[in-house]
């Protein structure tokens, strides 16, 4: 992306929705290129979600919960923008997981003196992409890059 003339390379974030949010979060801690990043529908721990609920395969990575929590992992991309938001219904990334992980996500941002550059919303919802509050927040941080 960063190659195109229509592409503001100090601008890019990143969305994923369930395994579209694995890749984001991945991709984001590999390359700090990705400013801002959107998880959605997937943020929890490895142990309230991948191994308490049946997931397709390619949600298992081997050996990542031997070394850290999913939490742990995703706060890699500290300090950077990080916003998170899981439906209170979703069945296979259960609530509870999720504000686990939102909670040690929070203590990850705030130990980093970055508590302001991360945002989470549990909306009603199952497993789905709500961006009630999400959009508008990904939107800021990217205009505010520009500034």
């Amino acid at each position: 992306m960063v190659s195109r003339s229509d592409v503001d390379a100090d601008r890019i974030g990143t969305m994923g929705f369930s395994g579209g949010a694995l890749l984001a979060w991945v991709c984001a801690a590999l390359d700090e290129r990705l400013r801002s990043v959107l998880l959605t529908g997937f943020p929890g721990t490895f142990k309230g979600t991948i191994m308490e609920v049946f997931h397709c395969v390619d949600n298992y990575t081997p050996g990542l919960l031997a070394e850290a929590e999913l939490p742990e992992w995703i706060g890699l991309i500290a300090p950077r923008p990080l916003f998170v938001e899981s439906g209170s219904g979703d069945p296979i990334f259960p609530v509870a997981s999720a504000q686990e992980a939102i909670r040690r996500l929070e203590k990850t941002y705030r130990d980093g003196e970055a508590e302001s550059s991360f945002a989470s919303d549990v909306f009603p919802g199952v497993h789905e992409v709500s961006g009630r509050i999400a959009y508008d927040w990904l939107a800021r941080q990217l205009k505010a890059l520009a500034e």
